[in-house]
């Protein structure tokens, strides 16, 4: 998949789950789901290995964006809007009464992608 047509679609996706693009949290979201789309291998170390990646990208550090992505993934539950991702894949990924960790979130979006498109 051409990455142009990835991102947008990655940038859609986030929006319809309620991430306002306005937060850093949504671009640093919506890059180590990329990294994880493009390199199937960083879901298996997105601590040590995606997080200081995304971080190097944007001169922040790797807490920093792990602690964005976090409040980005809760902005999108507290709006209630995160089941909107069970539409665009026609599956039950989130449920209502559940928030989902960051990997969880990173990792079945990503999944999600490489079977969708």
């Amino acid at each position: 998949m051409d990455n142009k047509k990835l991102e947008k679609i990655l940038s859609d996706i986030i929006s319809v789950v309620g991430v306002p693009a306005n937060i850093k949290g949504y671009k640093y979201l919506r890059e180590a789901i990329f990294h994880v789309v493009k390199n199937n291998k960083l879901a298996s170390s997105i601590t040590k290995t995606l997080y200081p990646l995304v971080a190097e990208e944007n001169s922040t550090s790797a807490s920093k964006v792990e602690r964005d992505i976090r409040h980005a993934i809760e902005v999108g539950y507290n709006s209630g809007r995160l089941v909107n991702i069970n539409k665009i894949f026609d599956a039950e990924i989130f449920q209502p009464y559940y928030k989902p960790t960051n990997s969880e979130f990173i990792m079945l979006i990503a999944d999600r992608m490489n079977f969708a498109f």
